[in-house]
C-alpha cells in the first residue's frame, strides 16, 4: 500500500487554487474560506461571480493498493491496482453521518480525493497544473448511510467512473473526474449572488447542522435504550429528518441553545459577513469547504 505523504489541507489547497486559475471562458470559481487569512485581503468578495451555484467539498486522501494480497483484490472486487479512501470512524462514523444529512438538501456535496500516490506525483501535478485532472469527486448523496463503529471505505480505479462503498459492497457507476468538472459546473442553474443568496446559504447550512446534531442525540438515546432492553440497534437505518426550524413564539430547542455559531441573523449583516459565517458553520460542523461557481465579476 502506498500513502501519499501530504495532508488533506495541502491537497485541498492545490485542488481549489488550480480551479481559480483555470480559463473556462465565462466560468469563475470562488472558494469561500473560513480562515482569518481571507479577512486580511479587503475586497476578497469582489472576486465572487455575479451569478453562481454552490458546491461543497470534503477533502480526503487516498491510498494506492497494488499488491495481490490487498483486501479488495483478494475478495474479488478488483483484479488490478486501485485507490481507497478511508472514512473517519470516530464517534460512530459521525463525520460521514453529518455529511449525509447535509447532502439531503445540498446535492452538490462531494468527497474529493486524489488519483496519485506519492509526494513527487503531487508536486509534479501541482506545478504542471494537472492536479485537478488527477482528482475524483464522489457524490455524498449516493453514499450509503452508516452509523456504526466499523471502518468503512470508498474505492475506485483510474479511468473508470465506477466506485464502491464498503464494508458491505455497494457499487455505483457515477462519479466525476477532475478533467470533467467543468461539465459538472455547467449543469446547474445559477442564482444572483446577492444578500438573499447569502442568507439562503446560511439558513441551509445552519438547518443541516441542527438536523445532524438532533439526529446524533436521537441515536444516542436509541442506542442507550436498546442496550438497556437488549434490543438490536440498526446502525444502517437512515434517519428520519424533520425540520428544526423554530416557529415564531415557539420556545428554543435546548439542543441548540449553546451553539453560538448558529445563533445568527443574516438579515442584520452584509453579504460578505454572511458568506464568511456560512463557511465557518460548514467547516466546523461538516469539515466542508464552500465553493461558488458561476459567471460574471463583481468588480
Amino acid at each position: 500500500m502506498a500513502q501519499i505523504g501530504i495532508s488533506e489541507f495541502t491537497f485541498g489547497f492545490g485542488f481549489l487554487s488550480e480551479q481559480t486559475q483555470r480559463h473556462w471562458k465565462d466560468l469563475r470559481v470562488a472558494p469561500v474560506l473560513p480562515s482569518l487569512q481571507q479577512e486580511q485581503h479587503e475586497g476578497w468578495d469582489a472576486q465572487l461571480p455575479l451569478t453562481a451555484a454552490d458546491y461543497y467539498y470534503q477533502f480526503k486522501l487516498s491510498d494506492y493498493l497494488e499488491r495481490t494480497n490487498a483486501k479488495f483484490i483478494t475478495d474479488g472486487t478488483y483484479t488490478a491496482p486501485h485507490y481507497r479512501i478511508a472514512l473517519h470512524k470516530r464517534n460512530w462514523n459521525q463525520q460521514h453521518q453529518r455529511l449525509k444529512v447535509h447532502s439531503t438538501k445540498n446535492p452538490n456535496t462531494y468527497y474529493v480525493a486524489p488519483e496519485f500516490y506519492s509526494v513527487g506525483a503531487f508536486n509534479s501535478a501541482f506545478l504542471n497544473k494537472q492536479l485537478l485532472n488527477r482528482s475524483r469527486l464522489i457524490p455524498l448523496g449516493d453514499c450509503k448511510y452508516i452509523a456504526d463503529n466499523e471502518q468503512h471505505y470508498i474505492t475506485f480505479r483510474s479511468g473508470s467512473p465506477t466506485w464502491t462503498f464498503h464494508s458491505d459492497p455497494e457499487t455505483h457507476g457515477t462519479s466525476v473526474t477532475g478533467e470533467h468538472i467543468e461539465g459538472l459546473y455547467r449543469r446547474n442553474q445559477l442564482r444572483v449572488v446577492d444578500e438573499a443568496f447569502a442568507a439562503d446559504l446560511f439558513h441551509q447550512a445552519a438547518e443541516s447542522a441542527r438536523l445532524a446534531i438532533s439526529e446524533e442525540k436521537k441515536r444516542k438515546r436509541t442506542r442507550r435504550k436498546a442496550e438497556e432492553s437488549e434490543e438490536i440497534y440498526d446502525a444502517h437505518a437512515p434517519p428520519r429528518l424533520a425540520s428544526t426550524t423554530r416557529a415564531e413564539g415557539e420556545p428554543k430547542n435546548e439542543d441548540f441553545e449553546d451553539i453560538e455559531l448558529l445563533d445568527y441573523d443574516p438579515q442584520r449583516h452584509r453579504q460578505r459577513e454572511v458568506l464568511k459565517r456560512t463557511s465557518q458553520v460548514l467547516s466546523v460542523f461538516f469539515g466542508l469547504t464552500l465553493v461558488l461557481v458561476g459567471e460574471g465579476n463583481m468588480t
